[in-house]
């Protein structure tokens, strides 16, 4: 089992964000942490005293934006309220900027042992395009202080295929965060999202704004980087040393029981009839109001959670377990799927093993392509 806590807030929205969050003075966040703990006691009952948590994880925005107290408030609250593992992975992530050496000891002391830095670049002129409001020494000296503060499994966020981006400039990139040897690096091709100012900068394009040639170039540049010095490539966008693979996204992707907690935060639950998927509103107003409103609400259909477990499985490297699915449905993949997989493998996209399905290196550049197949 796995909790979520969104924090929407941030400093300011970066050029390329379309996720829930923005700018709040301190009232207003005061008040969204009293709210969210209030949540928080509130939802504890939908898990049993004795279901183990095995990851935490603080997204936003910025959660950092946030107090030191704010957040041992919040994470205590959760402590109290829930069945915690002693091994368990508590990530939160960082703005270089809003993550200063007393906030980083604090944490770490608290019990956060993973950290996620968001630095998507090493070059100032990347930065000013992507709205970030750091800078690359901002960064660096964050990492040290998590160093110090004890954090021994840091995450460094890397964004690709920004315009003007050359495979020079991502090198350079890629080996100074490479020197720094953190656990588990991410890397993101931009994308242009609606509702964003490079959307309305750049138009409602289709594919990445530097062309497909350019960011498969780019993309298996970090590839062929990351895993000569040891990253192990175990999701599409994700790499990390052996034994520091994110626990709690490697649970999304193979759907483990997730409870979302915040601001439009999502849940993957069992209920009465059946795994149900749900949101938390995504009005902050309502939010502040009553914590415990649902915006969304489905229980999952038998063939909803089999196209699930094909698309999401196969955005790992290891592919879909094909025994783990059959003991959950009952049934073989290639029973539903078999004509889907024989057109796949005869262009090269899939690779089906002995007890897995899992894309080629084709299959990468065409993934969008592959996981559509699998959908009714």
């Amino acid at each position: 089992m796995q909790i979520y806590i969104h924090i929407p807030f941030c400093a300011r929205k970066c050029n390329y964000c379309d996720f829930l969050s923005g700018p709040a003075d301190a009232q207003v966040q005061e008040m969204y942490v009293n709210a969210l703990m209030h949540e928080i006691r509130g939802r504890s009952s939908s898990v049993g005293r004795n279901e183990k948590i095995t990851s935490i994880y603080f997204g936003g925005g910025t959660p950092s934006i946030l107090s030191a107290k704010q957040l041992g408030d919040i994470y205590a609250t959760v402590t109290q309220e829930y069945s915690v593992a002693d091994d368990a992975e508590i990530t939160i992530e960082v703005n270089p900027k809003s993550a200063d050496r007393d906030k980083l000891h604090f944490l770490r002391g608290m019990g956060f042992n993973r950290l996620s830095i968001g630095m998507q670049s090493t070059h100032q002129s990347e930065l000013e395009m992507l709205g970030r409001i750091h800078t690359y020494d901002d960064f660096l000296e964050c990492f040290i202080n998590a160093r110090d503060a004890g954090i021994k499994n840091i995450n460094v966020d890397i964004m690709t295929a920004i315009p003007g981006q050359t495979e020079q400039m991502l090198e350079a990139t890629l080996n100074k965060v490479i020197d720094l040897d953190p656990e588990h690096i991410s890397t993101y091709s931009l994308s242009i999202e609606h509702g964003t100012p490079f959307y309305e900068q750049f138009g409602d394009i289709e594919g990445p704004v530097v062309g497909e040639e350019t960011e498969r170039k780019l993309y298996w540049l970090t590839v062929d980087m990351l895993k000569a010095k040891g990253y192990r490539h175990y999701e599409i966008s994700n790499f990390a040393k052996p034994g520091f693979e994110s626990r709690h996204n490697t649970g999304y992707w193979r759907r483990n029981r997730y409870l979302g907690m915040g601001l439009g935060a999502s849940s993957y639950l069992p209920g009465a009839g059946g795994f149900e998927r749900c949101r938390n509103t995504t009005s902050l107003e309502t939010y502040l109001q009553n914590p415990m409103t649902r915006e969304e609400s489905s229980v999952l259909t038998r063939q909803e959670m089999i196209e699930e477990a094909m698309y999401l499985g196969l955005r790992l490297m290891d592919g879909v377990d094909t025994q783990a699915f059959e003991n959950e449905f009952g049934v073989s993949v290639r029973s539903i799927y078999a004509d889907v997989i024989d057109d796949l493998a005869a262009q090269g996209l899939v690779y089906e093993g002995a007890s897995s399905l899992s894309l080629t290196d084709l299959g990468l550049d065409y993934g969008n392509h592959v996981f559509a197949k699998f959908l009714k």
